[in-house]
């Protein structure tokens, strides 16, 4: 029975749990083949026991002085239509390319090479010349990153096709230049989100039929693309986060560490969260949306942070008040709003959250990982 893409989404977490795991374990190829690469082609849903489905040291030759050979061919009506290279643990480098690439282009019935060194897999096709393999993968999983959660559904997707019952060897080629492609939209557009180039920014007048500008102007239409951009990233992220009513306050909950009571000094009155405060910690969420960009996991994780409010400071933290801490948001009687972030460094509390993106992002990663 065909495994549904939830099912094979958990059978890679599983994998790449156990990747972590045995890793220390293993030192040569062999041991890297039997204990991680033949898990992983029984992930797709291939019987590595049966040889006329998954066969070892398989040949494709061009003639008997020129053999060609791959660790392992996954075969459909017996002929090759996945091969795999393996490399022992920690050695799969981009030298060790050409003996995949010749048998890929030995055998004309093969659709997909993958190299791997366990962890990592590079995966090709001839996206660019019948049965000749690229010299680049379209697609790389490494997974120490996906036992920590860095993939993307996208990139499970793309694996979800490979699996015995969705592999079509006859669409990959396109599959693979539509990948290409969408990799190739995403850098570009991130580059132009980050700073908008001066070619990007006569498009968006072109298109806006915003005619006659000056050249010494550019810099100014391009900081107002900059700000468009930010706009409506920001405009999703609070859609998709569902960021519409009051933000979460901290609760009894059992998963919510309860905050050390405060005694309020004689005649001090308890402490009141002013709209300020509010929009400060808006301002928070909205910035970890912005630093999550590509991190399923850190996107996710936003709707757990939380704050508590005390008189003179707000403490914003993702689950756990004390162990979870973020930072403290501070109002001066003039209004003013000051950022101080619990991550131990220097420098005081900052206006800017900008200024703190680094740091930031440093210590919301280690929070989530219990640290």
């Amino acid at each position: 029975m065909a495994q549904t893409i939830d099912e094979f989404r958990a059978a890679l977490i599983t994998f790449a749990e156990r990747v972590q795991r045995v890793r220390a374990h293993i030192h040569n190829e062999e041991a890297t083949k039997v204990a991680l690469v033949l898990p992983f082609i029984g992930i797709l849903g291939y019987d590595d026991r049966d040889p006329t489905e998954v066969a070892a040291e398989h040949a494709a030759d061009f003639s008997e002085k020129y053999r060609n050979r791959v660790d392992y061919a996954v075969l459909r009506d017996l002929q090759p239509v996945i091969a795999v290279e393996c490399k022992s643990l920690g050695n799969g480098k981009k030298d060790d390319r050409g003996q995949l690439k010749s048998y890929f282009n030995a055998s004309k019935t093969v659709k997909l090479g993958v190299l791997t060194d366990g962890i990592v897999y590079e995966f090709f096709v001839d996206s660019q010349e019948p049965n000749m393999m690229d010299d680049d993968p379209f697609l790389v999983v490494d997974f120490e990153k996906v036992a920590k959660a860095q993939i993307t559904e996208t990139v499970i997707a793309g694996l979800y096709d490979f699996t015995k019952s969705r592999f079509d060897p006859d669409t990959i080629s396109e599959h693979a230049r539509r990948s290409i492609t969408h990799r190739a939209f995403f850098d570009y557009l991130s580059e132009q989100f980050l700073a908008p180039s001066v070619e990007f920014t006569r498009f968006l007048l072109k298109e806006n039929d915003i005619k006659h500008v000056r050249l010494n102007a550019l810099d100014g239409y391009r900081a107002i693309a900059k700000s468009a951009f930010d706009d409506v990233f920001t405009s999703n992220v609070l859609k998709r986060l569902d960021i519409t009513t009051a933000p979460p306050k901290a609760s009894p909950r059992a998963e919510v560490e309860p905050a050390v009571p405060v005694e309020p000094a004689a005649g001090e009155k308890e402490a009141v969260t002013t709209e300020a405060e509010l929009r400060a910690f808006e301002a928070v969420r909205r910035r970890l949306a912005y630093l999550a960009a590509g991190r399923d996991d850190l996107f996710e994780a936003i709707g757990r942070v939380a704050y508590r409010d005390y008189q003179g400071k707000m403490a914003v933290f993702y689950v756990q008040e004390r162990k979870g801490r973020l930072m403290d948001i501070i109002e001066a009687r003039d209004g003013t709003i000051r950022f101080n972030l619990a991550d131990g460094g220097e420098g005081g509390p900052v206006t800017e959250l900008p200024a703190l993106d680094t740091r930031l992002r440093a210590l919301f990663e280690r929070r989530i990982s219990g640290q």
